[in-house]
C-alpha cells in the first residue's frame, strides 16, 4: 500500500522527540510506526503523570514493588489489553503476554499482539519492564 493510501493511519511527533535544524521542523513518523511508537509511549507512561490526560498511562508502574506472581501477572495483561482498547482505537489487542524468565535480573517483557484494524495487518510491540532500574543490582 503507498503511503498516501495509509495516511488515515496518522501521524505524529517521533519518539522520542528529535528535531532538523535545518528543515527547523520535528521528526514525523507516519502510519505503523506512529502506531508502535504510541504503544511505547502508552507503555512507558505512568498513570497520573500527564496533568491533562490523569488517566492515561500503563499500571505495570503500580505493581513496580509488588511480588510478580501468577495473579499479579495475569491482573497487568488483562488491564494492559483493556485501557489499549480506550487509548489505542486503531488498532485491536489480539494478546498480551508477560515473560518473566528474566525476573531475577529484573525484567518483566511485556508482548502487546494487535492487529491495524484499517488495514488487516498484524504486528507485536515487546516492552522491557525494568524492576530493579536504578538499584545498580547485578
Amino acid at each position: 500500500m503507498k503511503n498516501k493510501e495509509k495516511a488515515f493511519l496518522g501521524t505524529g511527533w517521533g519518539f522520542p522527540p528529535t528535531f532538523n535544524k535545518d528543515l527547523l521542523s520535528v521528526e514525523m513518523v507516519s502510519n505503523e510506526k506512529d502506531i508502535k511508537e504510541s504503544l511505547q509511549i502508552y507503555l512507558s507512561t505512568k498513570i497520573g503523570e500527564r496533568v491533562m490526560r490523569s488517566n492515561y498511562g500503563c499500571l505495570v508502574h503500580d505493581y513496580l514493588f509488588e511480588p510478580f506472581d501468577e495473579n499479579i501477572i495475569s491482573s497487568i495483561g488483562h488491564e494492559i489489553k483493556r485501557t489499549i482498547y480506550e487509548f489505542e482505537p486503531r488498532i485491536h489487542v489480539h494478546e498480551v503476554t508477560t515473560n518473566k524468565s528474566n525476573v531475577n535480573e529484573g525484567i518483566i517483557n511485556i508482548g502487546v499482539f494487535y492487529e491495524i484494524i484499517a488495514t488487516n495487518v498484524r504486528d507485536n510491540i515487546v516492552f522491557p519492564f525494568y524492576i530493579n532500574e536504578g538499584t545498580n543490582l547485578k
